[in-house]
């Protein structure tokens, strides 16, 4: 009775060896699917459902809203914005930029003519000045020069927008006024940019 009792106590003793590494293997097993739940399909090896343009599928709602975003504006406001914008200066001695320069001199033949219309008036009736600019006397010259260059460049801003080249003649505008001594930046932003690449003819 010994001896089988011994026997049985053996058995159960391997049994139990044997079911230990059936155990660690279940755990590990269930370890192991735990994980890979946990994985990305990219970490697990899969690639995912692409496009036939190599568009990811998943990234198509935003790059179709990106899209609608960047989008040029229609209607008025994409009128206005290309309107008001810069215009590139076509190239030298082609059609298209003797057009060019036919429209910037109109401009500026526009904008002299009315400034002399509305100078003359304002230094003889609003400040009781006469004579001209050929003759004198110096207090007539004088005062015509300071009033006529402010009139000037607002003027030159206008007459340039009516014919479409605002972005022109607003630098132009702009650097009359720096003369006085009003910094560029505090009317327009983009001055010294714009100036990098500015082309007057």
């Amino acid at each position: 009775t010994m001896a089988s009792m011994l026997g049985m106590n053996l058995r159960k003793v391997a049994l139990g060896a044997m079911e230990a590494p059936l155990g660690l293997r279940a755990v590990q097993k269930r370890t192991s699917s735990f994980q890979r739940k946990l994985e990305t399909p990219s970490q697990r090896g899969f690639t995912p459902l692409m496009m036939r343009n190599g568009t990811d599928r998943r990234f198509m709602k935003t790059s179709a809203t990106t899209k609608t975003t960047i989008s040029e504006p229609t209607g008025f406001t994409g009128f206005w914005k290309r309107f008001m914008g810069p215009k590139p200066m076509p190239e030298r001695w082609t059609a298209a930029w003797y057009r060019e320069v036919t429209l910037i001199c109109t401009v500026f033949a526009i904008t002299g003519s009315s400034t002399m219309f509305l100078v003359r008036p304002a230094v003889s009736k609003g400040l009781g000045l006469q004579g001209s600019m050929k003759d004198g006397p110096w207090s007539f010259r004088i005062c015509s020069l300071v009033i006529m260059t402010p009139i000037y460049a607002t003027l030159l801003v206008m007459v340039g927008t009516v014919f479409g080249r605002h972005h022109y003649f607003r630098h132009f505008s702009v650097k009359m006024w720096s003369r006085f001594g009003i910094p560029p930046e505090m009317l327009d932003a983009s001055f010294h940019e714009t100036k990098k690449h500015f082309r007057k003819w």
